[in-house]
């Protein structure tokens, strides 16, 4: 979402394809809450055509600028958007803009911004009813895509607990001291230092907790059956998983194993073996894609000169990837479903990149270094201080923790920069996954700066994204890559402070 005119127009890439009903009912989304609700402003009512060649729904509206906005002695913005709704993708244009119109480039890029966040708000809502079946090829390791009420939770704690670089998991320990300290008294620090140790020691083994999938040189690739049901279907999973999810991972093994070569026999067997399991899905609506996952981790790890990490897919719809571990001999990356869904071989790699980075500058350690001083510190090194703050101490300790949480993971960014180049590739991925922060960033300025300020370790969307815009436009020649996310960190915080 930069500021060139170019820009204006664009084409939204849809991972693995959207089916008939899906460009449907994606048109029908972006009329009920963008053109109808506008119908009553606009010079004339949107048309709708469908196009048999591309098996796309076309839409067209007439752009205007309101008259307030439109300079005195200047001509009313006379453009038409096209919104283009295909399988592969999706395009909006603008015919007759004139890129010298300052005001009409602006509405037509709002126009878009719009277009792309609605997209992308479909995309997701559809993926919420979606079930997901993964297996590691060559192994009968299927994991359930509806697990049982208590794994859900257990495994969504630790799914919390092992991303952010552990900080979630330090905080977590610095708060359970608290009970300690009436069990243990003074003893309760040694029990808290213990217990922060053992978490970091092992914390590559326990991240494999959040899924059952775990590629390796053995079994590298990972096959996702993505299948999008009704809501009321998926509830009625969750309800009998146990006894139907097991016979229904077994047999998408075995129509897998015997069609996976081919796509569209795959995409049949899948479908016969999930009615066979009680439920049906369209044949449309049934997507499979398989990835060298572990092949994609090796040759990143091979340009940061690491060893290859373990690694875990988790069953989430989001984008995500995280990375923990005591040192690079013992790490862990865990990466999403969703990442495999929606990025493509260069953005995961990327995203992989900037996990490494984590592995490679020790970051877990760092932040059991900064928690541990603080809290600490905070006890027997100025003791004063924190009874003057009473619990405002803390407030401004997490500040701290989340502070350093910001530029290790500005600092990620440059390492995967550094080592793997192409930083726009990993711009493109942060904005396919945080699109719809991206689009609210930029026309609520004020939320620039309380993202700064969020308790959470991650910098905000659009400050990783104009940054890594910027070293794509000046090189990415970085020596000291800690000393200068300091410093970017330090002035992005400062603009955003100020508004700018």
């Amino acid at each position: 979402m930069d500021e060139s005119p170019a820009d204006i127009s664009r084409e939204i890439p849809v991972q693995e394809g959207l089916s008939a009903q899906a460009v449907r009912g994606m048109a029908e989304f972006v009329k009920a809450h963008y053109l109808d609700a506008r119908r009553g402003r606009a010079a004339h009512p949107y048309q709708e055509g469908w196009s048999e060649a591309e098996k796309a729904v076309q839409l067209s509206w007439k752009v205007w600028s309101p008259p307030n906005r439109t300079p005195a002695g200047a001509l009313a913005l006379e453009t038409y958007a096209r919104l283009s709704i295909g399988p592969s993708s999706v395009s909006i244009s603008f015919t007759d803009l004139d890129v010298r119109d300052a005001e009409g480039v602006r509405v037509c890029r709002r126009v878009a911004d719009d277009v792309e966040a609605l997209a992308t708000s479909f995309l997701t809502i559809a993926k919420t009813t979606n079930l997901y079946f993964i297996f590691s090829s060559g192994a009968s390791q299927g994991i359930r895509d509806v697990p049982s009420a208590s794994d859900g939770i257990r495994r969504g704690v630790m799914k919390r607990i092992f991303t952010g670089n552990m900080v979630n998991l330090y905080l977590l320990i610095m708060a359970a001291s608290f009970g300690l300290f009436f069990l243990l008294g003074d003893m309760a620090i040694f029990a808290v230092i213990g217990i922060q140790l053992v978490a970091l020691f092992f914390s590559d083994r326990l991240a494999l907790g959040v899924g059952r999938v775990r590629p390796t040189a053995e079994r590298p690739k990972v096959t996702v059956v993505s299948v999008s049901v009704p809501p009321e279907t998926k509830i009625w999973i969750t309800k009998h998983a146990k006894n139907i999810v097991p016979d229904t991972t077994e047999r998408l093994e075995r129509a897998l194993s015997l069609y996976l070569q081919d796509e569209s026999q795959a995409k049949v067997a899948v479908e016969e073996a999930l009615a066979r399991s009680g439920f049906r899905s369209p044949l449309g609506e049934v997507k499979i894609i398989t990835r060298d996952v572990y092949g994609l981790v090796k040759a990143v790890a091979d340009r940061f000169r690491l060893p290859v990490p373990k690694i875990v897919i988790m069953n989430n719809i989001a984008a995500n990837a995280a990375a923990t571990g005591f040192s690079p001999s013992r790490s862990a990356i865990s990466v999403t479903a969703g990442s495999l869904e929606d990025l493509d071989d260069p953005e995961f790699s990327a995203v992989v990149g900037h996990e490494m980075g984590h592995i490679k500058g020790r970051d877990s350690l760092i932040l059991f270094g900064v928690t541990f001083l603080l809290y600490v510190g905070g006890l027997y090194l100025w003791l004063p201080v924190l009874l003057y703050l009473g619990l405002f101490y803390y407030v401004v300790v997490f500040a701290i923790i989340y502070g350093v949480g910001k530029v290790l993971e500005t600092r990620a960014d440059t390492e995967s920069v550094v080592n793997l180049g192409q930083p726009g590739v990993l711009a493109a991925a942060l904005t396919s996954i945080g699109f719809r922060q991206l689009y609210y960033e930029r026309y609520s300025p004020g939320l620039k700066l309380l993202d700064w300020l969020r308790f959470d370790p991650h910098p905000p969307i659009y400050f990783r994204v104009q940054r890594l815009s910027r070293l794509a436009l000046v090189g990415a020649d970085v020596r000291h890559t800690f000393i200068v996310s300091v410093r970017d960190c330090t002035l992005g915080f400062l603009r955003a402070l100020l508004g700018r």
